[in-house]
C-alpha cells in the first residue's frame, strides 16, 4: 500500500472513532448502534494491523467484507 492508501485508512479510523464517541455520547454503551460503531472500527483497526503485518511479511492477506449497518444512517443531533 502507498502512502496515500494509508492515509486513506487512517481517515477512515480517525471518522469511525469520532463517529463512535459522538454516538456513545448520545445513547450510552449498550445501545445497538455504538456497539455496531465499535465493531466496525474494530475491523478497521484490524485491517490497519493485517496492511502492517502484511508489509513486514509476518502474516498473509486476508480479506473481510463489513456486513450491512443498521444505525449509519441514524443521524446525530445537532449541537445546539
Amino acid at each position: 500500500m502507498n502512502n496515500n492508501e494509508n492515509l486513506t485508512l487512517n481517515q477512515q479510523i480517525e471518522s469511525a472513532r469520532q463517529r463512535l464517541h459522538d454516538l456513545y455520547e448520545q445513547y450510552d454503551f449498550g445501545h445497538a448502534c455504538v456497539l455496531e460503531q465499535a465493531m466496525f472500527l474494530d475491523e478497521l483497526m484490524n485491517q490497519y494491523n493485517r496492511m502492517y503485518l502484511n508489509k513486514h511479511h509476518y502474516v498473509q492477506s486476508e480479506t473481510s467484507e463489513t456486513p450491512p449497518s443498521l444505525c449509519k444512517n441514524i443521524p446525530l443531533p445537532n449541537p445546539t
